[in-house]
């Protein structure tokens, strides 16, 4: 086994995830090599070091947002249903009161929408009549309300992930980084780890699967604005190198009130004053 070799599977060592013959190879290289000894054992000491960090703790509004997003969309299932009840009811109808209603979301989340479903009661056949198409305001309430449940599913479903296992969350994160092509639903997934998740490794494990896609706008936003929530200072620096290399003039507002302030470490500050001059 050369170098090479031995450096890929480090991560799988240390994790004890090799089989016993190719974890000897390994131990059998790195006893005769210094320079993969200290690679190894510097990789051991930066892990040794990120596990011994406090976990930062989701902000306290996250069940304050979801809470207020659902409120949001029985208002506007509220204001919704007077033009609804103005059209003459049809099965068409029925569908979309079924999506209008507060209810919905529940049903969504756990369900998903069956389009076309008809009761179970109905054998004979049935002659729909022909209705005209929503008007403009209402096509818009309804992609507003779709908008607004697609968000609740979305945080619905990361706080069920974050009850998995910090290993297990780290799993997923490193699976996405070998993805090489442009998911949208995957690059919103890692964006939503790198803003929230408590383990600061599965956090810097998620910018690092960032670095392929940093060429997209949405990327760039979303580690800024996760910049100015997070509170590690390892996380910071690391996110701020991400936008150095992204050259992300967009930035430089917040780099510079990083810079100056005081409630920032140290490191954080000068990291910040040295992208101002890179980016």
């Amino acid at each position: 086994m050369n170098c090479v070799q031995a450096r890929d599977r480090f991560a799988e060592l240390l994790d004890q995830r090799l089989e016993g013959p190719v974890s000897g190879d390994i131990r059998t290289h790195l006893a005769s090599c210094p320079a993969c000894q200290r690679e190894f054992a510097s990789l051991r000491d930066t892990l040794d070091r990120l596990d011994a960090l406090p976990a930062a703790k989701p902000g306290p509004r996250l069940r304050a947002n979801f809470y207020a997003m659902l409120e949001d969309e029985k208002r506007s299932a509220a204001a919704a249903a007077p033009v609804a009840a103005r059209r003459r009811p049809t099965p068409g109808a029925n569908v979309w009161r079924w999506i209008l209603s507060p209810l919905a979301a529940g049903g969504l989340l756990a369900l998903g929408f069956v389009a076309g479903h008809y009761s179970p009661q109905r054998t004979a056949p049935v002659t729909i009549p022909a209705t005209s198409s929503p008007d403009q305001a209402t096509q818009q309430e309804l992609a507003d309300l779709r908008k607004k449940v697609d968000s609740m599913t979305q945080l619905v479903g990361y706080s069920l992930l974050q009850q998995q296992p910090a290993g297990e969350r780290l799993k997923g994160v490193l699976a996405a980084q070998n993805l090489t092509q442009d998911d949208d639903q995957l690059i919103t997934k890692l964006i939503s780890t790198l803003a929230l998740d408590s383990s600061t490794n599965v956090r810097l494990t998620a910018l690092e699967a960032l670095y392929q896609h940093a060429d997209k706008e949405v990327v760039r936003a979303g580690v800024l604005a996760s910049l100015t929530r997070e509170q590690n200072p390892l996380v910071q620096v690391s996110m701020i190198d991400f936008l150095v290399a992204a050259k992300d003039r967009e930035a430089a507002p917040t780099l510079q009130e990083m810079a100056r302030s005081d409630k920032f470490d140290r490191s954080v500050r000068d990291a910040a004053k040295r992208a101002l001059v890179q980016i």
